[in-house]
C-alpha cells in the first residue's frame, strides 16, 4: 500500500461517521426501550470505524452490507459525506447522490 493509501485510511477525518456516533449514543443514554438497539447500532458503528482505521475495505463492505437497513444507510450516508460518492461506490458498493 503506498503511502499516499495509508495517509487515506488513517487520517481521513471522519466527521460525519462520529456525529453519527455522537447521536446514537445520546439516543442510547436517553434510555427507553430503544437503548439497548442504539448501543448495538453504535458498536456496529466502532466496528466499521475499526475496519476502516485498518485499511480493510473489503471487511468494511462485507460488515456493512450485513447491518441492520436504518443504521446501514445513515453510516453509508455519513462515509459519503466524509470520502465522497466515489469512494462508497468504489469500496463499499452503494450508490449514493
Amino acid at each position: 500500500m503506498t503511502n499516499e493509501a495509508q495517509k487515506f485510511w488513517l487520517h481521513t477525518p471522519l466527521n460525519a461517521v462520529k456525529k453519527l456516533m455522537d447521536q446514537t449514543f445520546s439516543w442510547a443514554q436517553d434510555g427507553g426501550d430503544l437503548a439497548d438497539m442504539y448501543m448495538e447500532d453504535l458498536n456496529d458503528f466502532k466496528k466499521a470505524v475499526a475496519l476502516f482505521r485498518n485499511s480493510d475495505c473489503e471487511g468494511l463492505a462485507d460488515f456493512i452490507a450485513r447491518m441492520d437497513t436504518s443504521p446501514r444507510e445513515q453510516l453509508v450516508m455519513a462515509f459519503g459525506q466524509d470520502c465522497g460518492k466515489d469512494f462508497v461506490s468504489q469500496n463499499l458498493g452503494w450508490e449514493i447522490r
